[in-house]
């Protein structure tokens, strides 16, 4: 799988399938960045930033810095904490919240966030696990497990780490850079076990913040897991819920059950976040004309596109295309 990666990140070694890197709002004020299509640990390390969920990927005016996408609106208490924590001035916008020191935001592949730094001292320190090795790796279904809990929330998962928590994760952080590029037989190996350390250690920070998650995975998480999977690698291709249940092999109303059950959305939500999400970026960051754009995302045709659109969005592809040119 191909993830769109902000130019922070990095792979720890030369075409490895892990990245991670810092990023701070330094001499960029309103800086943002787009996390998505991975499994994403971002720790704030320093300052605070502001998190929205869905991307705007919308290509800026020189010296003009991205907006972050309008999500779900925060509530009193988040505001009136990202108020005292902030850069002067950096109130969260519609939709935001604000991340602090110590605290953690994990996300998975089906969910996308935009990252705002306002403040010379905002920093972030990020790792990113490619989802297709991450499932290769033996100890990510405890850390999935966990992380699913959360599925049904509307809010990001965000967890806030007491000094001991937040200085035992950063600790092993700090080991992915060190990590030696190409130095010896054993590299790829240790690279595996560096994850499942990262991987387990976080998982154990979850169960403990999340009294009543379980410690073992149930099978209706596993479900929603295979279909995430599957979703992120064809939802171009495929926008029909028999396509999934096929692949399954289950039925299309078990799996729409499943997956309302879960994250308390439905199938076709799901594949209309990231067919969506798709659709502004091409919009925003390419040349292809709609028609163009239409067939990449597998629609019938133009116009059953620009229907598709106006239903997510509120306006159509051309009117969102004019209207970030003109930003």
């Amino acid at each position: 799988m191909q993830i769109p990666l902000p130019d922070f990140l990095h792979p720890v070694t030369a075409g490895a399938p892990v990245y991670c890197g810092t990023a701070s709002g330094g001499g960029t004020p309103g800086r943002s960045l787009v996390l998505e299509r991975g499994f994403h640990f971002v720790l704030c390390t320093g300052g605070s930033a502001l998190i929205a969920e869905g991307a705007d990927t919308a290509v800026p005016k020189a010296g003009e810095p991205l907006c972050a996408a309008d999500s779900r609106d925060t509530d009193k208490g988040d505001r009136e904490k990202g108020d005292k924590g902030g850069a002067a001035g950096s109130k969260p916008r519609k939709g935001e919240r604000r991340l602090q020191q110590g605290d953690l935001l994990l996300l998975s592949p089906s969910r996308t966030a935009t990252l705002r730094l306002d403040g010379a001292h905002d920093t972030l320190e990020c790792i990113c696990i490619d989802p297709d090795y991450f499932d290769t790796l033996p100890d990510g279904q405890p850390l999935y497990n966990q992380l699913s809990g959360y599925l049904g929330d509307d809010r990001l998962p965000v967890v806030r780490l007491d000094g001991t928590q937040y200085g035992a994760l950063r600790l092993t952080a700090s080991l992915f850079p060190a990590h030696p590029a190409g130095s010896g037989l054993y590299d790829e190996a240790i690279l595996r076990h560096l994850c499942s350390l990262f991987l387990l250690q976080t998982a154990g920070l979850l169960y403990r913040h999340r009294a009543n998650a379980p410690a073992f995975v149930k099978r209706p998480n596993e479900i929603f897991r295979s279909f995430e999977r599957l979703a992120v690698k064809n939802y171009r291709t495929a926008h029909d819920i028999a396509f999934y249940a096929g692949r399954l092999h289950i039925s299309p109303t078990y799996l729409s059950r499943i997956v309302k059950q879960v994250t308390g959305h439905t199938v076709k939500a799901h594949l209309a976040e990231l067919l969506c999400a798709d659709a502004r970026r091409l919009l925003s960051c390419s040349d292809l004309d709609i028609k163009e754009i239409a067939d990449t995302l597998g629609f019938s045709d133009q116009s059953a596109f620009g229907k598709f659109f106006v239903r997510q969005t509120g306006c159509s592809p051309l009117r969102f295309r004019r209207e970030r040119a003109t930003r």
